[in-house]
């Protein structure tokens, strides 16, 4: 049952504070990112062995937004794609000249 990811957001009509607890990762990161810009309105109640966390946020907070939807020609995508493979390959060459520094101050390899 451990691939079972669930949110829930509970609010009573007129409260100030709403209750969120989730497993999903994404939103545990959120949270923790929330709670260090906002520690006075991000309470976070309990952290559970397997990750999953319950907050107490503004409930004023919560919004539900539909995503939004692109609509790219073939061109863009195209371009799109070539300037991603592009950071890519330049995040990996800095990654590499990183390695060959830290081995070259070490004065060895690994």
């Amino acid at each position: 049952m451990e691939d079972i990811k669930e949110t829930a957001w509970d609010h009573i009509y007129g409260e100030k504070t709403a209750t969120f607890s989730t497993s999903e990762k994404k939103w545990i990161r959120e949270i923790q990112r929330l709670h260090e810009e906002y520690p006075g309105e991000v309470d976070i109640r309990h952290v559970n062995n397997d990750g999953s966390i319950l907050v107490q946020l503004p409930a004023d907070w919560f919004r539900i937004r539909p995503k939004k939807k692109s609509n790219l020609s073939a061109e863009q995508i195209a371009a799109s794609k070539a300037r991603l493979e592009l950071a890519r390959q330049k995040r990996l060459e800095d990654l590499r000249k990183a390695d060959a520094a830290v081995e070259t101050t070490e004065g060895g390899s690994k």
